[in-house]
């Protein structure tokens, strides 16, 4: 799935210069037997050796030739692949419904996304590409050494498969040991952005200490796993190099002892005893890359199961909400299948312009609740339907474009307060967004900008207040003039005057709209025309 047709091409040449690299090298060892063997042995004078000197030359750089460009199609291939991973998790979490409907918390999306798809480069450009040259290798050397000394060839052979059950054996403690690990990375991450999203409110409810020993504690957790698969390795270096020194040790008695009885020539055992321990180096080196790109193992295997995660079936009919809607849940069940929590026969009916309230507590369901009805997430069990049309028959591009939600957090990008809230729509024009802002009373607060609407943001709503993000949030909604509303705490972490602004932008918002509201504020009961209570999955 992540290599695509040109990757393919890569890989085929990380392979081919790969076998010319070790053919030269073989070709070197062969011509320093020579040299060696005719000062030392034959007497010949150095001087007229000068072509074998140069051929010998030629051969050293056509190894470093093949190595540097080898390196450079597996940098590309690599470099690709990660293009090919952002683009598609991008798009596996467009489909699923973005963050809300991935089923994964922001911060491990965001791991996944930027330190998983940069760990793929040392598997993809160091891993996989040894891999392949480790099992092609071994045996171009076995071709040259067995005409000529088929002694040494039954030694190398039979020490290879010792040195792979070995190589086996540790790096199934070094895998789990690495899976663990990035397990917990996974944790720390979800939970940092969590706690700092919501410090204000842990230094509130007097939790910052907790959250900071919990975070404390996984951190070291994470220490000592690393330690963990850092032991692991080290000791799989240690066991690699001693059978590789056991079998170099191995031909080169043999053939000291056949060498002293006459048995085999002089240039015959230098040239075997050269390509000897070559003949390991592409062991040694996939057992190196294999504990370098342990983690980026770990990353492949999170990223391949997200992106074969089983995506919600939707159709592909589209649907204008002209006017507001009426929305129907009827026996509506949805279960997380990691932790069991389910929300089942819930029946809400939402009446055209009517604007419905839920409350409840925090993790009783409402923002599932929220997520059923605007669509985000397909119910597992029972329907839900947009003026009589079943939701799931609605493309994913509909339903955004229908839907107008605004939450706790409104992300707010650098840029000026029209871009903020046209975003990037350029058939949206000033004048709309200024009319937007006058309509929910933003519009004074953009006046008392130095700048008006021209006025630059700084990212994450620098120099905004929460009321004011939330009043912003409401103004992208207002000016695509979008017939259904969906509100997640919208008064949620305000003060009281902050509550009162975004409490009466919220009633001019949402006249002539159909809205559904999740809250465990009271105050924003009086913009209900219904009512409800939601407590473990169960609406009343």
């Amino acid at each position: 799935m992540l290599i695509q047709k040109n990757d393919k091409l890569y890989l085929a040449l990380v392979v081919c210069f790969g076998l010319l690299e070790a053919l030269f090298i073989i070709l070197q060892m062969h011509k320093i037997s020579m040299i060696a063997n005719a000062i030392f042995m034959q007497n010949i004078a150095v001087v007229t050796l000068h072509t074998d000197f140069v051929q010998l030359m030629l051969y050293m750089i056509a190894v470093v030739l093949c190595n540097r460009i080898g390196s450079a199609m597996a940098d590309n291939l690599a470099f690709s692949v990660k293009n090919t991973a952002s683009s598609l998790l991008l798009e596996k979490l467009d489909r699923l419904g973005g963050v809300y409907g991935s089923g994964k918390d922001s911060g491990s999306c965001f791991v996944m996304l930027t330190d998983g798809v940069e760990r793929l480069e040392l598997f993809f450009a160091q891993f996989l590409p040894q891999v392949l040259k480790t099992a092609i290798t071994p045996i171009l050397f076995l071709v040259f050494i067995f005409p000529i000394d088929w002694v040494s060839g039954i030694l190398l052979f039979i020490t290879i498969p010792i040195v792979i059950v070995f190589m086996m054996l540790i790096g199934r403690f070094s895998k789990h040991a690495s899976e663990q690990q990035w397990s917990v990375l996974q944790t720390i991450s979800g939970f940092l952005h969590d706690a700092m999203v919501y410090l204000p409110w842990l230094k509130i409810w007097g939790k910052a200490e907790e959250s900071a020993y919990k975070v404390d504690r996984i951190a070291n957790d994470f220490r000592l796993r690393t330690l963990k698969v850092m032991q692991v390795a080290f000791l799989s270096a240690f066991v690699l190099e001693f059978f590789t020194m056991i079998g170099v040790a191995l031909v080169a008695v043999t053939l000291g002892v056949r060498l002293v009885e006459g048995m085999v020539g002089f240039q015959m055992a230098l040239f075997v005893i050269l390509l000897a321990p070559e003949f390991y180096v592409p062991l040694r080196t996939l057992g190196s890359k294999y504990h370098d790109s342990i983690n980026a193992m770990s990353a492949f295997k999170e990223i391949t199961s997200f992106l074969n995660k089983e995506e919600p079936e939707r159709g592909n009919v589209s649907l204008e909400l002209k006017e507001a809607p009426e929305i129907v849940l009827r026996d509506v069940g949805y279960t997380y299948k990691e932790s069991g929590v389910s929300m089942e026969n819930i029946n809400l009916h939402l009446t055209p312009g009517s604007k419905t309230v839920v409350f409840g507590e925090s993790g009783c369901g409402k923002s599932t609740l929220l997520a059923l009805a605007s669509g985000m997430k397909l119910a597992q069990q029972g329907s839900v339907t947009w003026n009589t049309v079943e939701i799931n028959q609605l493309s994913l591009d509909t339903i955004r474009s229908q839907v107008g939600y605004m939450g706790q957090d409104i992300y707010v990008f650098s840029g000026t307060v029209y871009d903020n809230i046209a975003m990037g729509d350029s058939t949206i024009t000033m004048e709309q967004v200024q009319q937007a802002c006058a309509a929910i009373g933003f519009d004074k607060i953009v006046e008392t900008f130095a700048q008006g609407y021209n006025t630059l943001l700084g990212e994450n709503g620098r120099g905004l207040s929460g009321g004011q993000k939330r009043m912003l949030g409401m103004a992208r909604i207002f000016v695509r003039d979008r017939k259904f509303v969906v509100c997640d705490e919208p008064l949620a972490g305000l003060d009281v005057q902050s509550e009162q602004m975004v409490y009466q932008a919220l009633n001019r918002l949402l006249e002539g709209r159909t809205a559904l509201l999740v809250s465990h504020r009271e105050e924003i009961i009086h913009l209900a025309d219904r009512v409800y209570f939601m407590e473990q999955g169960k609406l009343r």
